[in-house]
């Protein structure tokens, strides 16, 4: 990872027994609805993934095609989000099985290939399969299979079972049937990870041609504890901060100075490096200060959730 920016990340884990501890209320005001009124068109999400939409596969997975920024910073957040998380990754022993639900275009599969001796993923979008397989066609032992989540997952036990940014795009109901699922599916002593983005309070319904329910990490808490028995711990992804203040600046500009072209890589570019230039400041230490002031800028942000069952 050298060359990446940045001191070692802040690894503080918040550790939370939810066998034990008292439910959280509904917390804060939501932008549209609250989570009981949450409807995901599921037809709409396939939809969206199914086109490029002027980038690639692989930066629709990551949703970092629509504001002109280089290649290098999907990466970027990518090696900041292993980082963030490499202690837990480093937890699964090398002969272990791991499960990538939803695994799009095949990034984060194509890493485990490279740990762990099986990788199965699953993918329900034309689009992101097709570049799954092709990404990981010379790997042999990873295997990519086509289905709904919801329905489809695939039989046997796992040592790891990871969900990147899957959660949004389905409703309360669906989550809570999904962890039910994986949860027999892990062996003893695997782990659920999960990548979420997150909002401040409460939760937010995007709708439209792009839906997508933002939960708040409290709203997440409850969905887990409605599973039960799970030990959680929780990250901060500053990686996915990262490339959100950019893409902020980005929206700033649009809006601001209209009379400069809406998409151009090369504002894009300079955007991002002049970002990547003041790093220090602006991809380290104002997220931390913003984070110990309980400032939510960018209103968007995102954690990884690590589930163990408590024996």
């Amino acid at each position: 990872m050298a060359g990446y920016c940045g001191a070692d990340f802040n690894k503080i884990t918040t550790i939370i027994n939810l066998e034990k501890r008292e439910r959280y209320m509904t917390d804060g005001h939501s932008m549209n609805h609250d989570s009981t009124e949450q409807q995901i068109d599921d037809a709409a999400v396939k939809r969206y993934f199914d086109s490029t939409r002027g980038g690639t596969a692989s930066t629709v997975s990551m949703m970092a095609h629509e504001h002109n920024l280089p290649a290098c910073a999907a990466e970027y957040r990518l090696h900041k989000e292993i980082r963030t998380i490499s202690d837990w990754l480093d937890s699964v022993c090398d002969s272990g099985r791991v499960l990538d639900v939803g695994c799009g275009a095949g990034t984060w599969t194509e890493i485990f290939a490279g740990r762990y001796k099986t990788v199965t993923g699953i993918e329900q979008s034309s689009l992101m399969l097709k570049a799954a397989r092709e990404r990981v066609a010379h790997i042999p032992n990873v295997k990519i299979l086509e289905g709904d989540c919801r329905h489809d997952l695939p039989e046997g036990s796992f040592d790891m079972i990871f969900l990147g940014g899957l959660c949004m795009y389905l409703n309360d109901i669906d989550v809570i049937a999904l962890l039910r699922s994986l949860k027999n599916r892990l062996i003893e002593g695997g782990a659920i990870i999960l990548r979420e983005s997150t909002v401040h309070q409460g939760v937010s319904l995007s709708q439209g041609e792009y839906q997508a329910v933002y939960r708040s990490v409290n709203r997440y808490c409850q969905l887990f504890d409605s599973v039960g028995l799970f030990r959680m711990e929780v990250r901060r992804n500053y990686g996915y901060t990262n490339l959100v203040t950019a893409e902020e600046l980005v929206n700033l500009r649009r809006r601001w100075l209209p009379f400069l072209p809406r998409n151009s890589t090369t504002l894009g570019s300079l955007t991002w490096w002049a970002l990547r230039l003041t790093a220090p400041i602006n991809f380290w230490a104002l997220p931390q200060i913003l984070s110990q002031l309980n400032i939510p800028w960018p209103g968007l942000q995102n954690h990884f959730f690590r589930l163990r069952i408590v024996k």
